[in-house]
């Protein structure tokens, strides 16, 4: 059961993004893995450690504009932060060590407390939403999987930040990553600018539009 809820909340770190899209957090940018795709999108990992920390998901390279601010996102997500740590230990410590060594009672009281909690975050990430004019639709499909299923409520603050794509891609936000983190970054996006642009015909107009870009990163890199 303990490995279940472990294997179910490890599955639950796995992200999808697209070419030239990023995983952006206050702990830097992660483009995913170069090799491993599915359905031509590459797979990124969460960090399972950590499930307090709110991420989000940039634009695509060349989409349209989203509504919804960096700052915003991380302002009506942050006060729940504390609460998903708080999860962590329920659901894979306190949980798993009451149904072996203190079945009964104690067990019943985790449980209770850790169903309380998802219903808590799924509250407040609804009502901080709201204030912030981040539409609330995702919640409904996210906040029945936490209380479904707890593991997966351990990563509400995260999956709750990637349910939108914040505004601009990942070229504005490498500018806002340490700058020993940039040159990385940049070298990361170029790769994955270049694969994309190896899909795509010669007189594409998005082949043209992705060469200028990968040729921005390019010049950003010899600056630095």
């Amino acid at each position: 059961m303990v490995a279940v809820a472990a294997a179910l909340y490890f599955f639950d770190c796995v992200v999808l993004l697209e070419r030239g899209q990023a995983l952006w957090s206050s702990t830097g940018l992660s483009f995913g893995s170069l090799h491993y795709q599915v359905r031509g999108k590459a797979v990124a990992l969460l960090n399972p450690l950590v499930p307090f920390i709110p991420t989000f998901r940039t634009q695509p390279l060349l989409a349209g504009a989203s509504n919804v601010k960096t700052a915003d996102a991380v302002r009506a997500l942050a006060p729940v932060s504390a609460l998903c740590g708080v999860q962590l230990l329920l659901v894979l410590v306190a949980l798993p060590y009451c149904l072996y060594r203190a079945p009964g009672w104690p067990f019943f009281t985790a449980l209770v407390l850790a169903y309380a909690n998802a219903l808590l975050m799924l509250t407040a990430i609804a009502w901080r939403f709201g204030r912030a004019g981040i539409s609330r639709r995702p919640l409904a499909v996210l906040g029945f999987g936490w209380l479904a299923c707890l593991p997966l409520s351990i990563n509400c603050v995260r999956k709750a930040g990637l349910a939108f794509d914040i505004d601009g891609d990942a070229r504005k936000q490498i500018e806002f990553i340490p700058a020993e983190k940039r040159q990385e970054a940049r070298a990361r996006l170029a790769a994955q600018i270049e694969e994309a642009m190896l899909e795509l015909d010669q007189g594409d107009a998005r082949r043209l539009a992705l060469a200028l870009v990968k040729g921005e990163l390019e010049a950003g890199h010899e600056r630095l």
